[in-house]
């Protein structure tokens, strides 16, 4: 009998040492393991992506992105004329290019001579300024009964800060960068050079290219992230550039009508504003109306006033009707996806950003549905 239980507590504590030791190798086999393994292991995947792979492969996404979207006009013309595809497409390509060009040629000159008015006119913006703060600390002393002192001088203080400031730092530092963004502006466009040729010909022979990628194992892979980023992503891009078109247009005709003569400039700058989840009109308009109701200026005020209503009115009425709840994701996702995206990417952040945490999201969901 002792012998016998000799033998089970032996064999008690074989087994207890082996389901020990059992457990403590298959801890990796845990749901909870096995989940975050691959989150961190999908991050970092698409973050390589982003980084490295991206910037060398985007002349041919954004093509393939022009073929898709011009193949159905370049179906339906071939259908109706019987023409070859080749020479079709290279007519629609043509067509969308000088149409895209002839908008940016005005838009950007329009653009410039605000701009070139706005430095000829700096003069007078910045005595317009010093009169406007004057006229505040002059209000306040009369109201409050503080004497602020010698608010002009104390202008010419400030505004000789900043000149210094800009001379000594900002002024050399583009001077010094300027071979950099001419290399930046060279490589914009042998990205758009690239990106046309490679649509055009993905366009001549996109019925074979098409049926390639969908037999492919990358491909299927490729298309249902496209399909998805359709459905999610590519309809909240597509709002968001919608309404800052709206907003923007609404913007440059109010400032048209108040006779502004930078009415194109600042309407665009406000419409880009207001598509940051982190600015908004309010923060261009508001100051304004408080400035004309100090200078007496109601009714320019009131104008102000109307323009922040509507394009708030118009920015809460649109987003539910354009994106409603096929986007499923909150916007503080989407404002901290900008935010950490800006952090990691810089400010090519704002579009990487978002598009990183779709990728991650549904990468992380193709790979649970592959375990399960």
């Amino acid at each position: 009998m002792l012998k016998s239980g000799r033998i089970s507590g032996r064999y008690d504590y074989i087994y207890l040492i082996s389901s020990t030791h059992t457990s403590s190798m298959r801890w990796y086999e845990k749901d909870n393991v096995k989940k975050t393994i691959l989150l961190i292991g999908v991050t970092l995947a698409v973050y390589l992506i982003m980084r490295y792979v991206l910037p060398v492969v985007i002349p041919f996404l954004l093509g393939a992105f022009l073929a898709m979207l011009l193949n159905p006009i370049v179906d339906k013309v071939v259908e109706k004329t019987g023409k070859g595809r080749g020479a079709v497409s290279m007519l629609v390509v043509s067509f969308v290019l000088a149409a895209v060009g002839a908008v940016c040629f005005y838009a950007g000159r329009a653009v410039c001579m605000q701009l070139a008015a706005l430095a000829q006119n700096a003069d007078s913006i910045e005595s317009s300024i010093r009169d406007l703060w004057c006229d505040c600390c002059g209000r306040i002393e009369r109201g409050l009964g503080v004497q602020i002192g010698e608010a002009e001088q104390l202008f010419l203080k400030m505004q000789n800060k900043v000149k210094s400031g800009f001379q000594s730092s900002t002024l050399p530092y583009l001077l010094k960068n300027s071979v950099s963004y001419a290399k930046v502006v060279f490589s914009i466009m042998g990205v758009a050079l690239v990106s046309v040729i490679s649509g055009l010909l993905i366009l001549t022979d996109y019925e074979k290219l098409s049926g390639a990628v969908h037999k492919s194992e990358i491909g299927r892979l490729a298309v249902q992230i496209k399909h998805h980023a359709k459905e999610a992503g590519g309809t909240y891009l597509k709002a968001q550039i919608i309404i800052l078109l709206i907003i923007s247009l609404i913007c440059v005709a109010g400032l048209f009508l108040t006779g502004n003569p930078y009415a194109l400039l600042a309407g665009m700058g406000i419409g880009i504003c207001d598509a940051l989840p982190f600015i908004g009109t309010g923060t261009i308009f508001v100051p304004w109306m408080i400035i004309d109701i100090i200078n007496g200026r109601y009714v320019l005020a009131a104008v102000y006033g109307l323009l922040y209503v509507v394009c708030s009115f118009v920015r809460q009425l649109l987003e539910p009707r354009l994106i409603g709840a096929r986007l499923g994701y909150p916007p503080i996702v989407v404002l901290m996806s900008i935010y950490i995206g800006i952090h990691v990417y810089g400010a090519a952040g704002v579009l990487l950003g978002p598009a990183s945490a779709f990728l991650i999201y549904e990468l992380y969901e193709m790979g649970l549905s592959a375990w399960e």
